[in-house]
């Protein structure tokens, strides 16, 4: 089997638990650090951290999402520090440290640069998708950066994703929860917390809730969420919890146990069909 919900692992059970959402009513409390949101996926983590904000009011990514996310080719030059990023007809380059920028054909100067984390090239995503064409938004009030587009997305990895949900040919509404806010820790194990409002205007019924969540591993081994737990019923406006424990994925090789690093955690707050 090419591809399943949980690649077999020879050491360590990948160990997914969810909680009931609370029932009850409670404050929105946004996260310090603004949403980023590609199509219908929130991305709460992208390796070796989470999106973030610069000094200088940049949204800040590594370069490998580019590649796994949004569909683009990118090399890195490591004589001369310098990115490549292709996507579509067009092009773009960064240099480590430097705010000069190269596109198709043309050279720029931007407001911030690129910087090293962890042996991994953080570049401004704002400044690379005005370049590349790619539709972007920036909704203040509720702090999310969203990029849209049929285009984006178009990658082995999501293509892995799409067809490990199990649930996508019964979606109701892709954005039926807005994400208020989320708390990621990576310890022994790996524990996120998610809150989310009802942004359906009515009460969705039992069984058809799907706060989906799913992370993704270093060697692309993929857990999605149980598809036999219980979908309690929210009220309109309802604003919920969740939270998800797992175990990191351990594999052996050459007799030794390899913890497998996470990669990302993509979210969709959405409905299915009754």
């Amino acid at each position: 089997m090419g591809k399943m919900l949980y690649r077999i692992m020879l050491i360590g059970a990948l160990f997914l638990c969810f909680s009931l959402p609370y029932t009850g009513k409670m404050s929105a409390q946004n996260t310090s650090s603004p949403f980023l949101k590609i199509n219908n996926y929130y991305v709460l983590f992208t390796a070796p951290k989470a999106p973030y904000i610069d000094q200088n009011n940049r949204y800040m990514v590594p370069l490998r999402s580019i590649n796994d996310l949004l569909g683009g080719q990118t090399t890195f030059n490591p004589t001369s520090n310098t990115a490549t990023i292709k996507f579509g007809t067009h092009k773009v380059e960064f240099k480590m440290n430097s705010t000069e920028i190269v596109t198709d054909s043309s050279t720029s100067v931007m407001d911030t640069v690129p910087v090293l984390y962890k042996n991994a090239m953080f570049v401004p995503l704002g400044v690379l998708t005005k370049h590349l064409d790619i539709h972007q938004e920036w909704d203040q009030q509720n702090k999310l950066y969203s990029l849209s587009g049929k285009e984006l997305m178009k990658t082995p990895m999501m293509e892995n994703v799409e067809d490990l949900d199990h649930f996508r040919e019964q979606v109701a509404n892709e954005n039926a929860f807005q994400l208020l806010s989320y708390k990621l820790t990576m310890g022994e194990k790996i524990h996120l917390d998610i809150t989310a409002k009802n942004m359906t205007g009515k009460k969705i019924s039992e069984g058809i809730e799907d706060l989906n969540t799913t992370f993704i591993f270093s060697d692309d081994s993929t857990a999605g969420e149980n598809r036999n737990r219980k979908r309690p019923s929210i009220d309109k406006d309802e604003i919920v919890t969740r939270e998800y424990d797992i175990d990191y994925v351990k594999t052996i090789e050459n007799k030794k146990i390899i913890k497998k690093e996470l990669s990302y955690v993509l979210f969709k707050g959405r409905t299915l069909k009754p």
